[in-house]
């Protein structure tokens, strides 16, 4: 095989990852969207205060994906377990922030930890738990205030993770 042959090849595997990798943020972003309206069913008092911003919501699950992908390629793992993904769509989540609030709707506290807790509420779904049923109202307030307001790594919410998930066996 020459070096043409090579690059072509090259060429060829880089175009299917994207083609992989576009498939995946789509099945996220859908996953996301269907997890939304999970979130906002019990939320009838600012239901109609919000919204979710599709583009907003499309560069976090960029950026997710970016950071697994680093993160494959630096530990040469095929797939991030379940207390990375959790813990990177948290991070990704907090920052970003795709709940909006709607023009001239009154504020509340709610309002204002809308995205960190949907964040905290979507890295339990990686999880199989239950926020409120897995750690005590206390733990969570820390984690919204954190998601808030901290920069936290996503190694950090993946040891979080991990711990919380440890002790809700033990529940």
């Amino acid at each position: 095989m020459n070096a043409v042959e090579i690059k072509n090849l090259e060429i060829k595997l880089e175009e299917l990852v994207k083609a992989e990798r576009a498939v995946q943020e789509r099945e996220r972003f859908d996953t996301l969207l269907d997890l939304y309206n999970t979130f906002m069913e019990d939320k009838s008092d600012i239901k109609s205060s919000v919204y979710l911003n599709n583009d907003l919501l499309a560069i976090a699950v960029g950026s997710y994906f970016d950071d697994i992908y680093r993160y494959k390629m630096y530990s040469h793992s095929e797939r991030a377990d379940k207390h990375k993904q959790g813990a990177y769509i948290i991070k990704w989540l907090s920052k970003i922030r795709p709940i909006q609030v709607c023009m001239g709707a009154k504020a509340t506290k709610e309002m204002l930890f809308i995205n960190s807790s949907f964040a905290v509420f979507v890295g339990f779904s990686f999880l199989g738990l239950n926020v409120f049923d897995a750690i005590e109202p206390h733990l969570y307030e820390h984690l919204l205030y954190e998601a808030q307001y901290r920069k936290i790594s996503g190694k950090s919410y993946a040891s979080i993770l991990y711990l919380i998930e440890k002790a809700a066996e033990k529940r």
